[in-house]
């Protein structure tokens, strides 16, 4: 459930076009902000990715199934994530 509100102001020709666009692949202006968001900001950096990658590789025991697998490295990457946040 989201639970944070940012406002953005749009130029107004800006605006028309997202909402063109979500209106072509049936979304919303907001769901498609998010996704951009997502993809172009909070993407982790390649050092967040290393870190992950080696803290996954020193794990020993069984593995897990892919979804654990997946799972655990998208954990280890939010930490980073939030680590980095907190500090900065």
């Amino acid at each position: 459930m989201l639970k944070k509100r940012v406002e953005i102001l749009f130029d107004a020709s800006e605006y028309r076009r997202l909402e063109e666009l979500a209106q072509t692949k049936k979304r919303s202006v907001g769901s498609m902000v998010r996704e951009a968001v997502a993809k172009y900001v909070l993407q982790p950096t390649d050092q967040e990715r290393g870190e992950a990658l080696e803290w996954f590789a020193a794990q020993r025991g069984p593995v897990g199934s892919p979804e654990e697998i997946k799972e655990d490295i998208l954990r280890a990457i939010d930490e980073g994530i939030e680590k980095s946040l907190e500090a900065g």
